[in-house]
């Protein structure tokens, strides 16, 4: 009799948990339908939103969505925004490691428990209310006219190897100036402690670039024969028939780098219902497929190779080897470090002549 009480009893707990998620997303709902739309400051171009809003329109459809596309200074419009209660973002979606650390300092996070957590990687949660929309392999790319096949590379050891042939045709980020491009290198040089030579050698040899559609674009061009440490959202593009036979990449055999694209409530929303419900939409398994329809890696364990057009997490993971997938984390040490590491990229990058 005790074993049916028990089950009895957790049957009853889990209808409850049900029964009040249901009352919590009417919720939401009612209030979202006198708010003022939804604004989301993000680092995506239009095109990868189109599916997911277009889902998410379907569903609420009252809900006017703004989306920007917005580097670094997102979030000093943000704080300067906020600061003089001014409308500013609803929604936060972008990468950058130390200035999310530095957001949440600031005590600017919402600790939102989104209904989908549960469903989530802990990894992908680093910070109470901050999640990952996305994650973002970190790639390597090349000239296919400007490198020949025999040289094709497929790791970060094979460009450093490469580097003295390919002088000023090597580009990358440039760490100094990009907090995005900084958090690549500390977590290579976290994961690679004892190979900070292979960076002196591409760095002597580089030219870095601000953006990576920079790079991107000019190893299309030829003006560079190698790109290092391009994000993943280049996949559709470089993947495309007529670029394909132009430019080839690889996810670098020693170490695939995951850039989370962080996601979080704004303490400054306008409208928080909104803005909950867009952020419990893009976490469920549904919202994660929208985003990778059009080039984004879902990241959740229920989404397979064939669920997406391009990449999830489970696809890249089986190519490369769990062992060589390196998460770009929520490091405290790199705000703490940051002038000390900038100054030691900097001098590989931009030797003195």
């Amino acid at each position: 009799m005790k074993p049916l009480l028990g089950i009895l009893a957790a049957a009853s707990l889990l209808a409850s948990s049900f029964q009040l998620a249901a009352q919590e997303k009417s919720g939401l709902i009612e209030a979202s339908k006198s708010e003022k739309g939804l604004l989301i400051y993000s680092n995506l171009e239009p095109e990868f939103w189109k599916s997911a809003l277009n889902k998410f329109g379907a569903l609420y459809p009252w809900i006017k969505v703004e989306t920007t596309n917005m580097g670094g200074d997102l979030w000093e419009k943000y704080y300067a925004e906020s600061s003089t209660s001014t409308r500013t973002a609803d929604l936060i979606l972008t990468a950058g490691v130390d200035r999310w650390l530095e957001f949440a300092e600031k005590g600017q996070i919402v600790k939102y428990v989104s209904p989908e957590s549960d469903s989530l990687p802990a990894w992908s949660k680093p910070l109470p209310g901050l999640y990952t929309a996305s994650v973002d392999p970190i790639i390597i790319a090349y000239n296919k006219f400007v490198v020949p096949e025999a040289n094709w590379p497929k790791s970060v050891a094979d460009i450093a190897a490469l580097a003295p042939k390919y002088r000023g045709k090597i580009s990358t980020y440039d760490a100094a100036a990009n907090p995005f491009g900084l958090s690549l290198f500390w977590t290579w040089n976290k994961n690679h402690p004892d190979d900070w030579a292979k960076m002196e050698a591409i760095g002597a040899a580089s030219r870095p670039e601000r953006s990576a559609g920079t790079i991107r674009d000019k190893v299309i061009s030829g003006e560079y024969a190698l790109g290092l440490f391009l994000s993943g959202v280049n996949i559709p593009r470089l993947s495309a028939r007529e670029m394909s036979s132009i430019v080839g990449w690889a996810f670098p055999s020693d170490g695939t780098m995951l850039s989370l694209r962080g996601l979080a409530l704004t303490k400054a929303a306008s409208s928080p219902a909104s803005g909950k419900l867009m952020m419990d939409f893009l976490l469920s398994r549904d919202g994660q497929i929208a985003l990778g329809e059009l080039g984004l890696t879902p990241y959740r364990a229920d989404i397979s190779k064939g669920d997406v057009p391009y990449y999830s997490l489970k696809a890249i993971t089986e190519q490369v080897g769990e062992k060589n997938i390196l998460i770009i984390d929520y490091d405290p040490q790199l705000m703490a470090a940051r002038e000390t590491f900038s100054r030691k990229w900097s001098t590989a990058f931009f030797p003195k002549k």
